[in-house]
């Protein structure tokens, strides 16, 4: 909410107070009955000072205020999202969900989070993408303190700057160690056969031999 522009806080406060939407391309407003949940790691008092967020949105949704600790203090958290993250993204990908070994696990409950869950969700992906052998071991965990060893890099190398050239670095080793042969690849990365071709097709992969 505190990245929200002014026009939208507009709106927004205007739906607070007299409970109607109107819908984009429409001439009439409609009545609805909602409730907002809304979040944010802004300061919104100091905002609100500046005046770059509205007085009157602000206490409209200052009714009951929720201070939700970092991920850091709620170890008893990670794990848990942990194990949410790796089943969605496997989910994702067409992959069966790897599991987290004890030195992932471990690595996972002593690292500080900075980005809180959105960081968790995000190493989580690539972690999953760099699991061919069902399991999560904490080298695949692109963390600060160890960002450089993905994938069995060495210690001078670059790291992917992105999940997709990460995924089409992982999918092109598989392929090259398979001679191309779809079926051996798809076995060695825990994928089927039809997802692999699609994440090749979509990744615009082609064997350089040819």
């Amino acid at each position: 909410i505190g990245d929200m522009d002014p026009a939208l806080q507009a709106k927004l406060l205007k739906l607070l107070e007299e409970k109607t939407v109107r819908r984009v391309g429409s001439l009439r407003d409609q009545r609805v009955n909602v409730r907002i949940v809304a979040a944010t790691h802004r300061p919104l008092e100091a905002l609100v000072r500046e005046g770059r967020f509205r007085a009157d949105l602000f206490y409209r949704l200052r009714v009951v205020q929720l201070e939700l600790p970092p991920l850091r203090d709620r170890g008893g958290d990670i794990l848990r999202l942990a194990e949410h993250f790796v089943k969605s993204h496997a989910s994702r990908y067409g992959k069966r969900a790897p599991t987290l070994t004890p030195s992932a696990q471990n690595a996972l409950t002593r690292h500080s989070w900075p980005g809180n869950v959105r960081e968790l969700r995000n190493v989580l992906e690539q972690a999953v993408l760099l699991a061919p052998d069902g399991r999560i071991e904490a080298r695949q965990l692109t963390l600060s303190s160890n960002a450089a060893e993905v994938a069995g890099a060495s210690p001078g190398a670059q790291a992917p700057a992105t999940l997709a050239e990460m995924e089409r670095q992982m999918l092109s080793r598989a392929l090259e160690r398979s001679g191309w042969n779809v079926s051996r690849a798809a076995r060695e990365l825990g994928l089927t056969r039809d997802t692999l071709r699609y994440r090749i097709e979509k990744l615009g992969l082609a064997d350089a031999s040819r």
